[in-house]
């Protein structure tokens, strides 16, 4: 299976969550929180638009302004880290690829934008974060349910707290 970024965001959030995203169980699609993230993203870069395709991995944005920039949307900070390396993962992606490129997290609803990089450091992790989601995701039975603040709000609730 190839690594996505949705499974690198999902790896740094909930292991459990990537398990069950891994088995193709679909998230709540009415959710909320997750219709209003999907209107967000489709108005926020309405005139810059443009979804590229790297292998299975589908960036947001990429914008050339002396250069290539990777834009991730995201709803709302809450979830800044996995944000983080899930766009990181897309930088590596594109370095493997050739291509230097510089990265931004744009959080339109809180009206900020954050830059982010990518380090020789950043790289090492991402290599262990690979080989880790590989053995969770070849798990027979999900990994042990963890209480997180943000459990209620997540599109996977219903399969760890029924």
């Amino acid at each position: 299976m190839r690594i996505t970024g949705v499974m690198i965001q999902y790896y740094f959030t909930c292991k459990r969550e990537l398990w069950f995203f891994s088995r193709g169980l679909q998230f709540d699609f009415e959710n909320e929180d997750m219709l209003i993230g999907r209107v967000i993203h489709q108005e926020s870069y309405d005139r810059e638009w443009k979804e590229v395709m790297l292998g299975d991995v589908k960036l947001d944005v990429v914008v050339k302004r002396g250069g290539v920039e990777v834009v991730e949307v995201k709803k709302s900070s809450k979830l800044e880290k996995p944000a983080r390396w899930q766009l990181k993962y897309y930088l590596y992606l594109l370095k493997k690829a050739g291509t230097d490129a510089k990265g931004v997290i744009a959080y339109p609803e809180e009206g900020r934008r954050e830059e982010v990089v990518l380090s020789d450091e950043d790289i090492v992790v991402l290599e262990e974060a690979i080989k880790d989601i590989e053995r969770v995701i070849s798990l027979d039975v999900p990994p042990k349910a963890e209480k997180k603040p943000y459990c209620k709000k997540c599109a996977y609730r219903d399969f760890c707290w029924v």
